[in-house]
């Protein structure tokens, strides 16, 4: 056992510190600490980030693909449960209004307008609200965010109706269309396209929730996917061909023999106004513009169907039509 004795008095030269007093060592700990602390740049110290820790962000294509699928469902995914009480609750009652009259024409066509309307501007809300959750991160076009609300006063808002843009382009849109409307679609056959669109006495009122739900859809959502990809006119353009498109369907409430000039003539102007109503949108990011001259343009051409409609009975010779 002899042998360990300086194997072990080597080991507590190493491992003992009974030498150096208590205080002595703390006293030299603290000396050592000071020094390392004034050698701290302060002010560099105090300029780092500091940490940010971030919600974990939201699919917009999974938030945009479910509100496809059912209005309201994608604010739910983003935990948006008003908008999405909101929004399911319209969607389900009108589909209740559909199944409970389907034979009743004037309940199921409104139905089917307030249907289609919250459908087309949930799509939209749930892109923009997504967006938003994400601090429009990974985007580069400022798209429209525009409220409901401010989207519903826009057609009354003097600010945005005193736009050179605005009431020119209502004024150029309803005279272009009149103009064509004369010379396109003969007299014999005006009094047939008229009684098949204007038939409607209600469709006055569904200006502002057609004009807020088409504009959300092809400007505020479809437009704003294309130019992240596409430069403006690019956008704009295919924007407002998908717009043209969506109205070719309405001339199946027309005679087969009208309908090849509602192709020829009703579309093409139908596409134009979607690209100015794009332009709009570009131009100042915001929909309310476009809203509200797509609102005003309805408002005009539906409210003076209605009234002819009415003027009409009993007088087989007065016709007014404008199929655009």
């Amino acid at each position: 056992m002899k042998w360990l004795l300086p194997l072990l008095y080597t080991t507590s030269l190493f491992c003992d510190t009974s030498e150096q007093p208590t205080d002595v060592l703390e006293e030299t700990s603290l000396q050592e600490t000071n020094q390392e602390v004034a050698s701290l740049d302060l002010n560099a110290i105090a300029q780092l980030p500091s940490p940010h820790f971030e919600p974990p962000r939201k699919s917009v294509t999974l938030a945009t693909s479910l509100s496809y699928l059912l209005p309201g469902l994608g604010h739910t995914y983003l935990g948006d449960m008003q908008t999405a009480g909101a929004l399911m609750g319209t969607a389900g009652l009108g589909v209740s209004m559909i199944a409970l009259r389907p034979n009743q024409e004037n309940i199921v066509f409104p139905s089917m307008i307030a249907l289609q309307n919250t459908w087309s501007y949930g799509i939209f809300a749930a892109y923009r609200d997504a967006r938003i959750y994400n601090g429009q991160a990974g985007y580069t076009y400022k798209m429209p965010t525009d409220s409901l609300a401010a989207l519903a006063y826009a057609p009354f808002n003097y600010k945005i109706l005193r736009k050179p843009e605005v009431w020119g382009g209502l004024i150029g849109s309803l005279g272009l269309a009149m103009t064509i409307s004369y010379f396109a679609f003969p007299q014999e056959s005006k009094a047939q396209i008229h009684m098949k669109i204007s038939t409607r006495s209600e469709m006055p009122f569904f200006a502002l929730p057609v004009g807020i739900s088409e504009e959300a859809l092809f400007r505020g959502y479809l437009q704003s996917q294309l130019l992240e990809k596409l430069n403006p006119f690019g956008g704009i353009l295919i924007s407002s061909l998908a717009f043209g498109a969506s109205h070719i369907s309405n001339a199946t409430l027309m005679q087969k023999e009208d309908r090849w000039r509602y192709y020829s003539f009703s579309i093409p102007l139908i596409t134009a106004l979607g690209a100015y109503l794009g332009w709009l949108t570009h131009k100042n990011h915001s929909l309310q513009e476009s809203v509200a001259v797509h609102t005003l343009y309805d408002l005009v051409l539906f409210t003076g169907s209605a009234l002819a409609t009415k003027a009409a009975i009993g007088h087989s010779e007065f016709a007014l039509a404008i199929p655009f």
